[in-house]
């Protein structure tokens, strides 16, 4: 929700407007991931207008980062009277643009107010403001999110699912040997997969079905003695490496501690995957019922 063309009856502070002469009003944004499930922001601000310090210093106005995912519907906001502050965001509840904009916002109702960086235009004039009038923004670059962590659950990318040329019904095979983590599937069983695959409402279910077990088997074999040397020279294992990086963790201690199981590891590789399915089963079968009753 970035703030464009908007017009006020009073001065705001924005490099977008002239209303200020020489005061900045400038915000440093950072982000990384916090673990496995948190989007990290972190945001650092610049004021030097010493009127609307006073007013932050007085409780009279605050610091609000209003932060936005349209996809999604998620909206939140932050609020503080200090220059640096961060929030953590899950990144279950996000997904493409993140939009966030940094306002200084009053608390409560100002009469009289006047600034002594004003533009001309305003020179003895003062504004009666409401609380929730705004002082100053600062539009954020927006976030192009992409969810590292769902590299881990999609069958396309680090993972290959493929049919296995068998007349009779063999267990499911995987192997780590290749640039993919390879999944075996026998002919009956893939072509039951290759039907649901494609569909969004069953992907929870087959990953959980499929790459869940196959991702413990990884992990089972990378806490082996020779596990990382084996195969951290492989295309699949530098993805999980740069996946891991990219959340603040790093990938090798993961791996070695002894605290985690390879179960363990893999359901927060791929954030809760039966929690998923399971709430998938109950949607499905509760639609079922509902189909039933009519």
């Amino acid at each position: 929700m970035n703030i464009t063309k908007r017009l006020y009856t009073y001065p705001v502070l924005s490099e977008e407007k002239d209303d200020y002469k020489s005061s900045v009003y400038d915000v440093d944004f950072q982000y990384r991931m916090n673990g496995v499930n948190n989007l990290l922001l972190e945001f650092n601000i610049t004021l030097n207008n010493e009127e609307i310090r006073k007013l932050l210093l007085d409780g009279k106005a605050e610091y609000v980062i209003h932060i936005e995912c349209t996809n999604t519907a998620f909206r939140t906001t932050l609020h503080s009277i200090t220059e640096q502050s961060n929030i953590d965001i899950p990144v279950g509840r996000i997904f493409g643009k993140l939009e966030v904009i940094a306002l200084i916002v009053l608390k409560e109702n100002i009469n009289h107010f006047e600034n002594s960086d004003w533009n001309e235009d305003y020179n003895g004039i003062s504004f009666d403001l409401a609380k929730g009038s705004i002082l100053g923004y600062k539009n954020l670059p927006a976030l192009d999110i992409v969810k590292n962590y769902e590299e881990l659950t999609s069958a396309s990318s680090i993972f290959k699912i493929y049919k296995r040329l068998t007349t009779e019904e063999k267990p499911m095979d995987v192997n780590i040997d290749s640039s993919l983590i390879k999944i075996g599937l026998g002919t009956q069983e893939y072509e039951t997969y290759s039907r649901f695959c494609k569909k969004a409402q069953f992907q929870p279910i087959l990953n959980s079905m499929l790459v869940f077990p196959a991702l413990v088997y990884v992990f089972e074999e990378l806490k082996q003695e020779i596990g990382i040397e084996a195969n951290q020279g492989k295309a699949w294992y530098i993805s999980l490496d740069k996946a891991y990086e990219k959340r603040g963790i790093n990938f090798i201690d993961e791996i070695k501690d002894d605290t985690k199981t390879s179960v363990q590891l893999a359901q927060e590789a791929m954030e809760l995957p039966l929690s998923k399915a399971l709430s998938m089963f109950t949607e499905l079968f509760e639609n079922m019922e509902e189909e039933e009753d009519i």
